[in-house]
């Protein structure tokens, strides 16, 4: 069977059996959710490139699978995902990045190393993705695409640390 179906030419998908358009805010969602996944895979080659870090990859893997589950769920699949034990999973994540980061006192400008700038990247398309949830009545998935967004921050900051590169300050 080819890739193409010609299906979607008159800009209609099939989710679980019905035709929605793909300009409906759960299309978007999805999609939005599609291109974070696609940023991510860019993440983790970064960082493997990098070499410096050990869990990284694999912490990044995971919340891949986690966003293909979400994407699954909103198009109306039967499976199973525990936000709040996702979102405990991440937050401690985040205390291990943090707990080396020196304190953040001030608005920093999105740079310095480039796998760091992905993971700004990827945190900017997960707060569009959280908007889009909101704006699409998928709320129970709010609670981890703002904390997915949190971690996204914090490993771009430890990016820079680890590798020596200072933050550049947002000053007026």
């Amino acid at each position: 069977m080819p890739i193409y179906t010609k299906t979607g030419d008159k800009g209609k998908t099939q989710i679980f059996g019905k035709r929605v358009s793909k300009g409906s805010k759960i299309i978007g969602l999805v999609g939005k959710l599609d291109e974070l996944n696609c940023i991510l895979g860019e993440c983790i080659y970064l960082i493997k490139q990098e070499d410096i870090f050990k869990r990284e990859g694999k912490t990044l893997k995971e919340i891949q699978k986690d966003i293909f589950t979400i994407s699954s769920l909103i198009v109306g699949a039967n499976l199973k995902f525990n936000t709040k034990k996702k979102v405990k999973e991440i937050e401690k994540q985040i205390d291990y990045y943090e707990k080396e980061l020196p304190p953040l006192k001030n608005f920093i400008i999105p740079g310095g190393e480039l796998a760091s700038i992905k993971l700004h990247s990827a945190r900017s398309v997960t707060r569009n993705a959280e908007r889009k949830a909101v704006s699409s009545k998928n709320e129970k998935f709010i609670p981890y695409l703002n904390r997915l967004s949190d971690i996204l921050f914090v490993m771009a900051r430890w990016v820079n640390f680890k590798k020596g590169t200072k933050e550049e300050i947002w000053k007026v």
